[in-house]
């Protein structure tokens, strides 16, 4: 009794760490971060299997050559870059099986690691039988202690790859050491299984911790994103605001240079705004606002297109793509949309017209982005001056 009580006071604190937090929506990208983490690991680490075997081997051949342990050190080096390329071909595969999105990509890390744990597992067992490596057995346990402390530093990220590793390298020598001729005694197995629980042990921290940093950088690239993005658009309708449309047209502008296509560029002004304010409040004035919003984001669905609110009352969308025939059809479209689409609110009803300014350009050298914005500008201007409710289109 006073036994068990001193293992559970040295054990219990191995394991002793708060558990993880984690939403379900969470563990898909942490376990993404794991295997790609593992997989870079594992491709430095893979190249140590060969090279400590190639140090064992150059220490027991300088030691007591003989042609025999020539025969078998040369075959066991032969197997670890056979089997070290196989691993490799596997990280390799398991890259592309992420970039994929295919599914368990880490099945073949886990099998890469299994095979390695056993090929090492092969080495350890050609000293524990009857063969010329019996004699250095001293010199293959340490290697093989310290190979497992150092192997399982980098897996200990996934706890399914310290486990196959761990059954891999012990299953066989402590099976063989239990019912099999062997030179060592059959109480070594107990040693093994004591190590191995051990280091399994002993990598559930650096897991915890690894995790915990992992998903700490996810939720702060999520904070980051989601404050990017309230930065980019406008509180009170939802569409983007003044900053992101100029960046987006500049962006645009560069590109249509580039590729030698056109971009069309439409301000909406709703026509006697301040009327609505004016006689309603301005509470109502901002549902009229983000009425009209809506109507226009319902008319431009495509994904390159640009809807923003450029200030007051008025809107810009920024059309690559479209020459100024297309970009006047959509314009009048928006101008009858909104048109036929009344203000309705607490038995309020308001009919709403828009002004609308348009220029064209195919992003010449000689033009910029603020000439093309001032174009279509100046065209509303125009249609205001007109008697509002109109499409005038720019000539720029």
């Amino acid at each position: 009794m006073q036994e068990r009580w001193w293992l559970r006071t040295v054990f219990r604190h191995w394991d002793d760490r708060e558990p993880l937090a984690m939403a379900p929506a969470e563990r898909g990208p942490v376990e993404a971060r794991r295997i790609q983490d593992l997989a870079n690991r594992m491709r430095t680490g893979v190249l140590f299997y060969p090279l400590v075997w190639a140090l064992v081997g150059a220490g027991i051949l300088v030691t007591d050559p003989s042609r025999e342990k020539w025969l078998w050190t040369l075959m066991l080096l032969v197997l670890q870059m056979l089997l070290t390329a196989g691993r490799l071909w596997l990280i390799g595969l398991t890259k592309h099986q992420v970039i994929g999105a295919r599914p368990n990509p880490a099945r073949w890390l886990e099998l890469g690691v299994f095979i390695s744990g056993f090929s090492w597992s092969l080495i350890l067992l050609s000293s524990l039988l009857d063969t010329p490596l019996a004699q250095h057995y001293p010199l293959i346990m340490t290697a093989t202690m310290g190979l497992c402390s150092g192997v399982l530093v980098n897996l200990a990220i996934s706890e399914r790859s310290v486990v196959w590793f761990l059954l891999a390298l012990f299953s066989l020598p402590c099976g063989v050491l239990v019912v099999g001729p062997v030179t060592q005694p059959p109480g070594l197995a107990l040693v093994f299984l004591v190590y191995a629980m051990a280091m399994y042990l002993l990598t559930g921290l650096p897991r915890n911790e690894y995790e915990q940093s992992v998903l700490a950088n996810l939720r702060l690239q999520q904070q980051a994103r989601e404050l990017t993005e309230l930065s980019h658009n406008d509180a009170l309708t939802g569409l983007r605001n003044r900053r992101y449309f100029e960046t987006t047209l500049a962006a645009e502008y560069q590109r249509g240079s580039r590729h030698q296509y056109p971009l069309s560029l439409l301000i909406v002004d709703i026509d006697f705004f301040k009327r609505v304010n004016d006689a309603h409040g301005h509470l109502v004035g901002d549902l009229c606002l983000r009425h009209v919003a809506l109507e226009i984001r319902g008319q431009f669905l495509r994904s390159q297109d640009t809807v923003a609110r450029l200030g007051g009352e008025e809107f810009v969308i920024v059309l690559p793509g479209l020459d100024r025939v297309e970009g006047a059809r959509l314009a009048n479209n928006l101008l009858n949309h909104i048109r036929s689409r009344p203000f309705v609110h607490d038995g309020i009803c308001e009919a709403l017209t828009v002004s609308i300014g348009g220029a064209c350009t195919t992003a010449l050298p000689r033009g910029n982005p603020a000439e093309l914005l001032n174009q279509a500008d100046q065209a509303l201007y125009q249609a205001k001056r007109g008697g509002r409710n109109q499409v005038v289109w720019s000539a720029y």
